[in-house]
């Protein structure tokens, strides 16, 4: 388990990724929200530390416990919202399918060129 030292320096290296990313995206104007960026600079980081961090392990774990919640300001904002939404309801249905048979076919080519299996060497 955890201890409690180490599940605020994972929640504050969250919190410090966060706050990068809104740095970023104000200082260079990037079109982009503040939080992903944020969430593009801890993927990097992760990807240079070339292991799980425990740190931040411990800090997000107690965060993914709650993730229905941290969704409720965007379905009130779909509720806000309905009158647009039903009036622009094929738009977004052709948008979101469409998207999604792109996404899930560039993931599936990818994944076949990333884990293609190796070669067997002459000992095996």
């Amino acid at each position: 388990m955890p201890s409690i030292a180490q599940r605020c320096l994972g929640f504050s290296l969250i919190f410090l990724f966060y706050l990068a990313g809104e740095i970023a995206v104000r200082v260079f104007m990037l079109p982009l929200p503040g939080t992903l960026v944020g969430l593009l600079l801890l993927l990097a980081f992760q990807f240079i530390q070339k292991r799980p961090s425990p740190a931040l392990h411990a800090g997000g774990a107690p965060l993914l416990k709650y993730m229905s919640v941290l969704f409720i300001p965007a379905v009130l904002g779909v509720a806000v919202y309905w009158q647009h939404i039903d009036e622009n309801l094929l738009a977004i249905t052709i948008a979101i399918v469409g998207t999604t048979i792109v996404s899930l076919g560039a993931v599936g080519w990818l994944a076949q060129r990333v884990l293609k299996p190796l070669p067997k060497g002459d000992g095996e």
